[in-house]
């Protein structure tokens, strides 16, 4: 029987992860932030550590939860990462407050992840990874949106990753069979959100 055809880079124990979670599209707001903390979370780290470390980092910090993070006191938080279990970086942990309150105050004024990262949907058609890049004019867009909104550690390179993660854009291979699915589960997305 011959193996389905994968992004090269899902090899071990990043095939789940590609088979399972990269680029289903997401749209619940608590979703989005947890996939933009976890984001933050991984800046200047591989997708396996962060997969290593995840379940400790949603276990200790109420699966990244914004209302939850707002309304913790950041010495709480903090006293937290003392667990080796967790990536233990404090400027990251502190951004991650920081944007769980900038979430709310985005929310407050009628905005949401959901509208910022799924207006900047679009089809791609990417048969090399080596043609895939680090960022792309979208993300450099998303970014300088974000940094006005109060959002930290959310750079062109996070946020092409965070539009890859959450399903906004299919950076599979077209090669790679969840392609077409993906390209299926975001068309329904884009219906029912009117892009």
């Amino acid at each position: 029987m011959l193996e389905q055809q994968r992004c090269p880079w899902a090899q071990q124990q990043l095939r789940v992860f590609h088979d399972q979670e990269w680029a289903v599209p997401v749209t619940a707001e608590d979703e989005l932030f947890k996939l933009l903390a976890l984001q933050v979370w991984q800046s200047g780290l591989s997708q396996s550590v962060l997969l290593r470390k995840r379940a400790a980092i949603c276990a200790t910090f109420h699966d990244l939860a914004p209302e939850w993070l707002r309304q913790t006191e950041t010495q709480v938080l903090l006293d937290r990462l003392a667990d080796p279990a967790l990536i233990r970086n404090r400027r990251k942990l502190l951004a991650i407050q920081h944007n769980a309150f900038a979430l709310e105050a985005l929310q407050q004024q009628g905005g949401s992840l959901c509208y910022l990262l799924w207006q900047r949907t679009r089809k791609t058609y990417f048969t090399t990874a080596t043609a895939i890049p680090r960022y792309d004019e979208t993300a450099v867009r998303l970014a300088a949106q974000l940094k006005k909104a109060g959002f930290q550690f959310m750079g062109p390179t996070n946020c092409y990753a965070l539009l890859a993660t959450a399903g906004v854009l299919n950076l599979h291979l077209t090669s790679c069979w969840r392609y077409p699915v993906i390209n299926q589960a975001q068309q329904m997305v884009k219906e029912s959100l009117g892009f």
